[in-house]
């Protein structure tokens, strides 16, 4: 209902918005003059912001085309025709390009260079014309990564510029306005300096339920419109307190449910591996309950060796289940990558969906230890290796190799997935993998590249540096 006219602060505030107009009037002015500044500034930003993301755009189509190209100069072959896919990454990079044209016509010459080497290459597809392509997609990669962190310490002095011009109005703005409340007697600073406590005190408790308090009642002590938001904060502190109750115990029923399906994969396997050999130890026990008469010592000891070798059989499994529940450790150490490849690989082997696929080990001997969060990589390894069997799964491949391999590079370590499969980017599961191996890697200063080619063929490459943080 409309509050009383008595009770209403426009209505009180009529007189003193008379006696201020001609002040608040020329404050707008000079407000707006300064905000126009700002509003410079943030032209600028969003300028630099597109000319960021076309940058990035390229970027990717760059690196994307050099996974390929390297794949394909490293070949032993020295005559090797260009895939339809390499085309389409060219005229993919080729329109990048022209994008950037808009923010800076230097780009024009990486195109260029590009361009030249690929036509040569389509005239001449030798492996010397397929190296000159490699090593054109590898400085275009260089500067364009120059360009990028050059674009961030831009965009991080504009946006500096722009906190300071904006701090710069708030406080401007607040001097005129303290100027204009002087001019009135001590009732109108009373009403004001009161008007200003409770909205204080309104602005604080909002924070503190932006923080995380909940169900903490701000008292109210005023009649109009201000006291009327106050209660509505109130409520709303109730409400989110209340949904955030609820949203709790969705999260943890959500949570129990993964975990109950990774236990039920992992039991799967687990029972598999350990069903086999009790029925074997079972059949064995039955063989000589049921032979009548004495039971000559060599056959004695033929079951009592596959009763053995059985009991062992099981107790592996055991062990490598106690292995692969161990966690890790989620802080910066030194690790074996070559161990969590091969922890990765056999818990998908216990995936009752991933048990005929076949995956052949070419883990380098020569490999350093890595300096990384082991539970972070253990995830991200998890993460690919599932990526590429889903796939392989959901097209219904027969049994077929996986072939995984690792290697020492000169930034640190090197993996290499290769599955005969053709894989679809455009699914969201699929997209969520890659932002979130994206976003794992960023931290320990790796990377990851995807790459797809003929056969079909999908590579993934995965490069960790040999010691990051601390």
């Amino acid at each position: 209902m409309p509050l009383p006219a008595r009770k209403s602060l426009r209505a009180k505030g009529l007189a003193a918005t008379v006696a201020l107009m001609a002040f608040l009037l020329g404050s707008a002015v000079f407000v707006a003059f300064e905000r126009s500044k700002i509003y410079d500034s943030m032209q600028t930003l969003q300028q630099v912001s597109r000319h960021d993301k076309a940058l990035a755009l390229t970027e990717a189509a760059v690196n994307s085309a050099q996974v390929d190209v390297s794949i394909a100069s490293n070949a032993g072959n020295d005559n090797i025709e260009p895939p339809s896919e390499l085309t389409l990454y060219m005229e993919s990079c080729a329109k990048l390009f022209d994008a950037l044209d808009e923010f800076d016509p230097a780009y024009t010459l990486l195109q260029r260079s590009i361009a030249r080497s690929y036509t040569a290459l389509r005239e001449h597809p030798v492996r010397a014309n397929w190296i000159d392509l490699r090593e054109s997609l590898g400085r275009a990669s260089e500067m364009l990564e120059i360009r990028r962190q050059s674009l961030a310490i831009q965009r991080e002095e504009l946006t500096q510029a722009y906190q300071r011009q904006y701090d710069a109005v708030t406080i401007e703005s607040l001097l005129l306005s303290l100027a204009g409340i002087a001019v009135f007697g001590a009732l109108v600073a009373w009403f004001f300096a009161r008007l200003t406590g409770d909205i204080r005190s309104l602005e604080s408790h909002a924070l503190h339920i932006v923080h995380g308090s909940r169900g903490v009642m701000l008292p109210v002590a005023r009649e109009d419109e201000l006291g009327r938001l106050m209660e509505a904060v109130n409520r709303m502190s109730i409400d989110l307190d209340e949904r955030e109750k609820r949203i709790e115990v969705d999260t943890e029923r959500r949570a129990h449910e993964d975990k109950m399906q990774a236990v039920a994969a992992l039991a799967a396997g687990v029972a598999h591996e350990v069903n086999n050999p009790l029925a074997a130890i079972s059949g064995a026990a039955q063989e000589l309950f049921a032979t009548e008469g004495d039971v000559p010592a060599a056959r004695v000891n033929a079951v009592a060796q596959a009763i053995l070798d059985q009991t062992q059989r099981a107790a592996m499994a055991a062990r490598n289940l106690a292995l692969l529940a161990a966690p890790q450790a989620s802080e910066f150490d030194w690790v074996d990558f070559n161990a969590l490849v091969r922890k990765a690989l056999q818990f998908m082997g216990y995936d009752k969906r991933y048990r005929h696929f076949r995956f052949e080990q070419d883990l380098s001997t020569q490999l350093p230890a890595v300096r990384v969060p082991a539970s972070t990589v253990q995830q991200v390894l998890m993460q690919l290796v599932a990526l590429g069997c889903e796939a392989l799964a959901a097209q219904g491949v027969a049994a077929t190799p996986v072939r995984v391999q690792t290697r020492p590079v000169a930034e640190g370590i090197e993996m290499l997935l290769t599955f005969p499969v053709r894989l679809d980017f455009s699914q969201p599961d699929v997209q969520r993998v890659m932002l979130l191996t994206q976003a794992n890697l960023e931290s320990l200063g790796g990377r990851f590249a995807l790459g797809q080619g003929e056969g079909p063929v999908l590579n993934i490459r995965l490069t960790l540096p040999s010691s990051q943080g601390g």
